[in-house]
């Protein structure tokens, strides 16, 4: 894709002004979590709390995302985003000044639910701001930046969260939101879009077979993923090397979007589900030497090689889902599969934390390999003869769609 195309579509201010509206908020989700970890494990010296709390929020966050889909399909972006972001806003405040376990779990819980669907809401806009024509080239675009604030975010909190203290990194990210979401609600084009007609709820969604044989792979691997997601910032907190947690999980982004633009940029016959079983299986591969690493050069290098292998999967998981969803629920099938999988997460968050405090650091590592094994082994068996309407190549128009559900950070 020549550069020129790139410089074409960055130079329109509709499309300047969707960058920009969108990033604090993506930004803010980037941070939230490791926000959460550290002002928690702060207060409580305990890794496992930072675990259940940081778990709570995005469980909360996950069990309603269909919901807040189902909503913005419903009433438009202007409502639900002027009720979700001061909620949540004035709720990170609250979380900065609990001390107690009870109290902290709790008003995790409500962040959660008052998750902004600041992405959820941009996805959609891309297309009124550049035109049908120019779709796969705006979601290179937006998911490239994206994924950038999924790397700079865990900075920042890292940094903010050592130097200044786990309340001021809260603030912080509660201000980016603050921000983020004012610019997004007053933009024309959100304020003026309309719903799709017709768009399918997600009791039609969970009635079509394939999609839940789906949506078991995806609980299998979310529970892995969440248990990997928490143990980096544990790990690197027990052996004394806090500071190293932000590259990690930097390290383990970075490389996946690199994947999924590699993948996303190709031109192939190959049908979405024998792509996502072969990258499927380079996951549980390249996830195999995490039990014998530990914070460092070791760590990195196998997270690096397991994120690229994410990448790829990820782009044709998303395609696979395109190509299996029921017609009319393109936003309700991302929305409700990141319901699914996000709980997987969340739990995996929570039993993460705890493994690494009370067994040990490479065994919750261990358990992800683990995790991502049986993913595949269910893909390969189970799923592979059942997934049938992702075993035929995708037309043009699929791809771009699929390109668009490119995994996001929360909402």
């Amino acid at each position: 894709m020549a550069m020129s195309e790139y410089s074409r579509l960055l130079a329109m201010p509709s499309v300047k002004r969707l960058i920009l509206s969108a990033f604090p908020g993506r930004l803010a989700y980037g941070m939230i979590g490791l926000s959460t970890f550290f002002f928690v494990q702060a207060i409580s010296n305990s890794i496992t709390l930072a675990g259940i709390a940081t778990g709570a929020e995005t469980i909360a966050s996950a069990t309603t995302a269909g919901l807040r889909g189902t909503a913005i399909d419903r009433f438009g972006q202007t409502k639900p985003l002027c009720i979700f972001v001061p909620s949540w806003v004035f709720l990170i405040y609250v979380l900065s000044l609990q001390s107690s376990a009870h109290s902290i779990i709790l008003v995790c819980a409500l962040v959660g639910f008052a998750s902004p669907p600041i992405n959820l809401s941009t996805r959609p806009l891309w297309r009124e701001a550049v035109g049908a024509e120019n779709l796969r080239i705006a979601f290179a675009i937006d998911t490239t930046i994206m994924n950038a604030t999924v790397v700079l975010g865990p900075v920042i909190a890292t940094s903010l969260s050592l130097n200044f203290g786990g309340e001021f990194a809260l603030w912080f990210t509660a201000a980016l939101m603050a921000i983020g979401g004012v610019l997004v609600i007053s933009m024309p084009l959100s304020r003026k879009w309309i719903p799709e007609l017709g768009a399918k709820g997600g009791k039609t969604l969970f009635q079509n077979r394939q999609f839940q044989i789906l949506a078991l792979e995806a609980m299998i691997f979310g529970l892995a993923w969440g248990m990997l997601e928490i143990s980096l910032p544990a790990f690197s907190t027990l052996v004394q090397k806090p500071h190293l947690a932000a590259p990690l999980l930097a390290t383990l982004a970075g490389s996946s979007v690199l994947g999924g633009l590699i993948v996303g940029a190709r031109k192939s016959t190959i049908t979405p589900l024998r792509g996502f079983k072969v990258a499927s299986a380079f996951v549980a591969l390249c996830s195999m030497p995490l039990f014998f690493t530990s914070p460092g050069w070791s760590l990195g290098v196998v997270l690096g090689a397991l994120g690229l292998a994410i990448g790829f999967a990820q782009v044709y998981h998303w395609e696979v889902l395109e190509a299996i969803r029921p017609a009319g629920t393109a936003t309700s099938a991302q929305a409700w599969l990141w319901t699914v999988e996000g709980s997987m997460v969340a739990l995996g968050t929570a039993l993460g934390g705890f493994v690494v405090e009370q067994l040990d650091a490479n065994i919750a590592l261990g358990f992800v390999t683990i995790g991502l094994c049986a993913s595949t082994i269910y893909l390969w068996t189970f799923a592979s003869t059942r997934l049938v309407g992702a075993d035929i190549p995708l037309s043009e128009i699929q791809k771009i769609d699929a390109f668009a559900d490119l995994p996001i950070a929360n909402e």
